[in-house]
């Protein structure tokens, strides 16, 4: 399917300490350089997955960016809505531990703020001829707003993180459509967002808020999916977990396939763990062995 997907595209700075941090020296450890951004990711396992993607995002003007673009272009990735600007590139510097769990991060994305609503809005047209889009919630609160409003194809949405869930309930708010198709988030962005504790409640509760389709992942303990106020929790497929790092992401990714194939909600949970637990067994934020066959295992 034609899909285009707008949000960030950042440098991902992955530290792990290999002993106990040494607090007045230097800690033995592995630092990883990748290509990310949730949304940059979302369209990478979608290529890979072979959908015609768009990826419309923000890019710099320095060396990272020149590489980054490359590679999206080397992927199959169409960067006709995207644009460069005279900035640096948008670096996410995360400190995690043995398995690729975050412990703390630092950002320096202030590029991001150039995806606001006069950045998206001369655009909404060629954003149409897709079949379905996908955004993040790094774009702004009146552009995602006007894109809730205007989208005439399926709009799925990723909260991100707890820092940015915030955006997605005040743009459904702002909307006039006050809907989106489907929603994907954790438990720590849900509950930000409804206030409730209970995973089931939350889930329910964004459905009555205007979210379709609600797929809350839950960690180890595998996703929720709700409609129609129903949920249903499916357990996570077991794995042998090299780096959890961009597994959200392939999650949302094989929902999104499934969709893309004509499957309903339910069934594209199950699309979702299987990227997920594909995705786990790789060091990369995506797995690059990811291919369409891995559903049919």
């Amino acid at each position: 399917m034609k899909i285009t997907v707008i949000g960030e595209s950042n440098i991902d700075i992955a530290v792990s300490s290999l002993s106990e941090p040494n607090t007045k020296g230097c800690t033995p450890g592995a630092i990883a350089f990748h290509h990310g951004g949730v949304a940059r990711n979302i369209a990478h396992n979608l290529c890979l997955l072979s959908h015609e993607v768009r990826l419309m995002s923000v890019f710099g003007n320095d060396d990272f960016a020149d590489k980054m673009v490359a590679d999206c272009k080397h992927i199959g990735m169409d960067l006709s809505l995207s644009t460069r600007y005279e900035a640096k590139s948008p670096i996410f510097l995360s400190f995690n531990d043995e398995i690729g769990d975050m412990q703390s991060a630092v950002s320096d994305v202030a590029l991001n703020n150039r995806m606001d609503l006069d950045w998206l809005r001369n655009k909404m047209d060629a954003i149409n001829k897709s079949d379905l889009v996908v955004a993040d919630t790094l774009i702004s609160v009146e552009a995602l707003a006007y894109l809730i409003d205007h989208c005439k194809v399926p709009l799925f949405v990723d909260t991100v993180s707890p820092g940015k869930a915030m955006r997605f309930a005040e743009a459904i708010k702002l909307s006039k459509k006050h809907t989106v198709f489907a929603l994907k988030c954790n438990m720590a962005e849900a509950k930000l967002i409804t206030g409730e504790d209970n995973p089931n409640y939350a889930a329910k509760k964004l459905n009555d808020n205007g979210v379709n389709n609600v797929y809350l992942t839950i960690g180890s303990s595998g996703a929720i999916y709700c409609v129609d106020g129903v949920t249903t929790t499916y357990p996570a497929l077991p794995t042998q977990i090299v780096n959890v790092t961009g597994s959200g992401d392939a999650f949302f990714s094989g929902v999104i396939h499934g969709h893309a194939l004509g499957h309903n909600g339910k069934e594209t949970v199950t699309f979702g763990l299987k990227a997920a637990q594909h995705n786990i067994k790789s060091e990369a934020p995506v797995n690059p062995t990811l291919r369409i066959s891995v559903f049919n295992e």
